[in-house]
């Protein structure tokens, strides 16, 4: 009994000290440590880019970086000959580490998964292995231009990552909490990013890729671009330029690379131009389609002479017949006959120098130089006319050529359908960008431009379908002066000519094997649409006649 006694009263004397040591002797210490506060920083998940049907084209994943405490490590030499082919580093660099006095030591900035997997297999103690997070696309190059790419530190650099970086990034959240155990604790909760759904059909995707590479081999182009949309909401349903990268390997790519041609690079587009002269010709009244025009060969605008690209002096000449055999010397009479301010009036209704709004990074505006513009001069009357001294992106130009194919109506082109994030779904509603002509016009040029296909373009019919379109072959210019041998091959075509679904761009880069879009852009635009009307599941003029005539039936 005098035992415990003696040793509760022993307990009670060193509970009774460590109470005065606390209170008096370390009073003011611990005081001023129960003030402590630390900051608390809430990282959200980035948000996951889905094609319309649900497959994921950018998702997230982690890499890691191994870290060592080297006055834990117990067996350095074993260590070090263990980690050296892991990392694949000097073993003795990696000795020098681990012998040091450093508290903490960085052995490797960022490694996979795999490599991270078999350092935490080694039976070493000191050793320590944190996640960073990036960016992981599992169709690996597939829309590389268009998704853009994630750098390290979360940032957006390109395409839809970078134009909806805010969205996909959501919102940090932080706080500066006191540690005391007897202070209540705050949460901290972050915003969570933003789903994206495309109107992208990844197996469109994939076959309008196939087909440019096959294009750019066929035909020896150094580059190029496809562009499908949907003429009536401006749903982009496909969109591929060539070459292209990896975008979760983005920091081993040529800079270069990494802008979307299809919206960021600027081209002379020739004579898919001409669809625009003849329309604003059409829309202003100074001609008809059954208008004619004498046709010598030649026109002298602002001291600058224009020829018709196969130097013939047709003579007189109806509308239809000078956008069927593309007579740059015509185009330069309409543009002549609207006058500067008219024509350049309706360049503008048409979008051309100013971006579309599309929803991606870094889009061009183009370049148009108007009357009074300091580079302006009046031979531009002639060539823009025909596409040269103009420049556009490949966006620019179908969307400008969607309104012919809309009933007069051009509408803004985009990506996102809808964008799911914590407070609901934001649905995309189809925007008019402008009604640049009346409906009545665009079904003129649309007609026009079928029996041109029909009469001149062979390489881009398709049978049992009525293709609208129309052929560009343009210089490229490189410091002020147009390259005699080097020029972009395009063409571009809507259907069904009367009631289109949607409207395709091709534009090749370079072309070796032949020096016109008849021969080289035009083929490829039938090779994609051969695949195309039977993915989108768009009848043949048969079947839809004969739908109409059973509808037409049916109302009697």
């Amino acid at each position: 009994m005098w035992i415990v006694v003696v040793g509760l009263i022993f307990a009670t004397l060193i509970i009774l000290w460590r109470l005065v040591a606390f209170q008096v002797v370390q009073g003011p210490e611990w005081a001023e440590r129960a003030g402590d506060e630390v900051l608390v920083v809430a990282k959200p998940e980035r948000g996951t880019i889905y094609d319309r049907n649900g497959a994921v084209l950018a998702a997230n994943t982690a890499d890691y970086q191994i870290g060592v405490s080297p006055r834990l490590v117990t067996e350095p030499e074993e260590l070090a000959t263990a980690l050296a082919p892991i990392l694949q580093q000097s073993r003795y660099e990696i000795l020098g580490v681990l012998q040091s006095d450093q508290s903490f030591a960085m052995l490797s900035g960022r490694v996979s998964t795999e490599v991270a997997d078999l350092v935490r297999a080694l039976p070493y103690e000191g050793l320590q292995i944190d996640p960073l997070p990036r960016r992981f696309y599992p169709q690996d190059d597939m829309l590389c231009h268009t998704l853009g790419y994630v750098d390290f530190d979360g940032n957006g650099g390109s395409g839809l990552e970078g134009y909806y970086q805010r969205e996909l990034a959501g919102e940090a959240a932080s706080a500066v909490i006191n540690i005391s155990p007897l202070t209540s604790q705050q949460s901290v909760i972050a915003h969570e990013g933003a789903d994206l759904i495309l109107t992208i059909d990844r197996s469109l995707q994939y076959v309008v890729e196939e087909h440019l590479r096959s294009a750019l081999q066929e035909y020896r182009a150094v580059s190029g671009s496809i562009i499908v949309m949907d003429p009536k909401t401006g749903a982009i349903l496909a969109m591929a330029s060539a070459p292209c990268y990896s975008p979760g390997e983005f920091y081993e790519t040529d800079p270069s690379l990494l802008l979307n041609p299809a919206v960021s690079k600027q081209h002379e587009p020739g004579s898919v131009m001409k669809l625009i002269t003849m329309a604003a010709a059409l829309d202003s009244g100074v001609v008809t389609p059954n208008s004619t025009y004498y046709d010598a060969g030649v026109i002298e605008v602002g001291g600058h002479q224009t020829y018709n690209w196969d130097r013939s002096a047709p003579g007189t000449t109806d509308m239809t017949t000078l956008l069927a055999r593309s007579l740059n010397v015509g185009a330069a009479t309409l543009a002549m006959m609207m006058g500067t301010d008219v024509y350049y009036d309706y360049l503008q209704r048409f979008g051309f120098g100013r971006p579309t709004g599309v929803d991606l990074m870094s889009e061009a505006a183009g370049q148009m130089p108007l009357p009074g513009d300091e580079f302006w001069t009046e031979s531009f009357m002639a060539t823009n006319a025909y596409g040269q001294g103009i420049a556009v992106t490949p966006l620019q130009m179908i969307t400008a050529a969607s309104a012919l194919a809309n009933g007069g109506v051009m509408m803004q082109p985009y990506l996102v359908q809808e964008i799911r994030g914590e407070n609901g779904t934001f649905v995309h509603e189809p925007t008019v960008l402008s009604r640049p002509i009346s409906p009545e016009i665009a079904d003129q040029v649309t007609a026009m431009a079928t029996t041109a296909v029909a009469r001149e373009v062979f390489e881009a019919q398709l049978e049992g379908y009525t293709i609208a379109g129309k052929t560009g072959t343009a210089q490229i210019a490189e410091n002020g002066i147009y390259l005699p041998d080097d020029v972009i091959g395009s063409f571009i075509g809507w259907l069904p000519a009367e009631n289109p679904e949607l409207i395709v761009y091709v534009k090749l880069d370079r072309p070796q094997t032949a020096p016109w879009g008849s021969q080289t852009a035009a083929p490829a635009f039938a090779d994609l649409a051969d695949e195309l009307v039977v993915m989108l599941n768009v009848p043949p003029d048969s079947v839809r006649l004969q739908a109409d005539v059973i509808a037409v039936r049916q109302d009697q």
